[in-house]
C-alpha cells in the first residue's frame, strides 16, 4: 500500500492541478519508499530535492492562476505555499548539513500538509476557476 493515495475528494476539476497533485503525491510515495527501504543518504536528498523542486514549480502555476484569473483569496493561499516552502527549505539545508534526517514525523508532516491544503485551501478555488472555464 502506498503512504500517501490519489482519491476522488481530492478532485479540483482542473486537469493540470489534478495532475500535478498525483504527481506530488507520487514523489512523497518515492521519498517515503526510500526511507523504508534504507537507501542512501545521497539517493534520499536526490529524492527530497525532487520533491522540493516540484513542488515550488506546482505553487507556481497555481499562483499563475491566482494572477490571471484575480482569485480573491490569492494572498492567504501564497502565504500558506511561501510557509510551507521556507519549511522544507529549511529542512534540506539541515539534511545536507547533516543535522537532520528524513524521519516518519517529516514524512507525516508533508502527507498531512498536502492532503489539508488540497482539501481545504485548494478545494476553495476549484469550483472558482471551473466558473471562469478552468478545467
Amino acid at each position: 500500500m502506498a503512504f500517501i493515495e490519489w482519491e476522488e475528494k481530492y478532485n479540483l476539476n482542473i486537469k493540470e492541478v489534478d495532475d500535478q497533485h498525483q504527481h506530488l503525491m507520487d514523489l512523497l510515495n518515492k521519498l517515503y519508499d526510500s526511507v523504508v527501504s534504507g537507501a542512501e543518504r545521497t539517493v534520499l536528498g536526490e529524492t527530497l530535492d525532487d520533491l522540493i523542486q516540484y513542488t515550488v514549480e506546482h505553487f507556481q502555476t497555481e499562483e499563475d492562476l491566482f494572477e490571471t484569473f484575480q482569485y480573491p483569496h490569492a494572498e492567504s493561499h501564497r502565504k500558506e505555499h511561501n510557509d510551507l516552502t521556507r519549511a522544507v527549505i529549511e529542512l534540506q539545508e539541515q539534511f545536507k548539513e547533516g543535522s537532520a534526517t528524513i524521519s516518519f514525523e517529516v514524512l507525516d508532516f508533508l502527507r498531512n500538509w498536502l492532503i489539508d491544503h488540497t482539501l481545504g485551501s485548494d478545494q476553495k478555488f476549484g469550483p472558482y476557476f471551473n466558473q471562469k472555464g478552468i478545467f
